[in-house]
């Protein structure tokens, strides 16, 4: 089995494949998949395992493997399938785990936390260019990222009230985010730890919030409290509009698991980028800007 490094700087393993015609994954996992192989050359007998991708990079979004009673072991993904001896399997595991470095900054350096003012909290940065984003304005970029990869060219333009985003890749696999700031451009082996950057920026400040809460006798107190502010206040925003009334609930909902006691941590930042793609994509566009802002106050702790 081969390893390369593909020119959009996803990882491909195969045998006997050219171009795409093989399994893809993202280069950040490249270890967990040799976890993967290890685990299954260990195992003597009957072992199935399915490892779900971070990205859907090579047109699928998971890696099965699979070792058979009477021995023989298979991976299969991106509709390629490999047999595979377990001398094989562990060489290629040893191959994933020293790759060559490639030259990516960590998904700080493309995204910091900064000291939220008017619910801005987020910098986007990159060679010396940055834009300043509110939570919502980063949902929407990560969702927006995350649809380009997989694509030959991607051009989006992204409006949040009066705020507006570009959001393009080039057939020569280089990216661009522009906003009012300016344009910040990535590479193919940047876009990945943009994409982990934006999550792990809302992740952030939405922990933040929940630390904020408390622990003590009063801390449900100040979650319903949030949770009332955004009911209220959508009810507000879609005024008269009676069809928007099942709206306001799921929104209540849906803030619900994001900020409730006991949910993990990583489901946070997931539910509240899915809850802006479910306001971005079915809502009426001249109810966005006033909900877009309620969630850039109500999920932000400032001062």
């Amino acid at each position: 089995m081969y390893v390369k490094i593909r020119q959009d700087g996803s990882l491909g393993i195969g045998r006997g494949t050219e171009g795409d015609a093989e399994i893809t994954m993202g280069f950040g996992e490249a270890h967990m998949i040799a976890a993967a192989l290890e685990k299954l050359a260990q195992t003597a007998r009957n072992h199935k395992q399915t490892y779900l991708k971070t990205t859907n990079v090579g047109g699928g979004n998971k890696i099965d493997f699979v070792r058979a009673d009477d021995g023989t072991i298979t991976i299969s993904g991106d509709r390629q399938t490999y047999t595979c001896t377990e001398p094989e399997i562990r060489e290629l595991a040893t191959k994933l785990r020293h790759l060559p470095p490639v030259e990516v900054a960590p998904p700080s350096d493309y995204v910091k936390k900064i000291g939220p003012t008017g619910g801005v909290c987020l910098l986007l940065t990159n060679a010396g260019t940055s834009i300043r984003l509110r939570l919502p304005e980063a949902a929407l970029l990560k969702t927006a990222v995350r649809s380009s990869i997989d694509s030959r060219y991607y051009d989006e333009i992204i409006m949040v009230g009066q705020k507006r985003f570009v959001v393009t890749r080039t057939s020569d696999l280089k990216w661009q985010i522009q906003g009012e700031e300016g344009v910040v451009k990535f590479t193919a082996y940047e876009i990945e730890a943009l994409v982990a950057g934006l999550h792990n920026g809302i992740l952030d400040v939405l922990m933040d919030l929940v630390k904020s809460f408390g622990s003590d006798d009063i801390s449900d107190i100040r979650i319903k409290s949030v949770l009332q502010r955004i009911e209220q206040e959508t009810e507000k925003a879609f005024g008269e509009d009676k069809s928007h009334k099942g709206v306001v609930k799921e929104l209540t909902k849906r803030t619900r698991s994001i900020i409730g006691i006991g949910e993990f941590a990583d489901e946070r930042a997931t539910r509240f980028i899915d809850m802006c793609k479910y306001v971005y994509s079915k809502l009426d566009t001249k109810y966005m800007e006033r909900v877009f802002d309620l969630f850039a106050s109500s999920f932000v702790t400032e001062g």
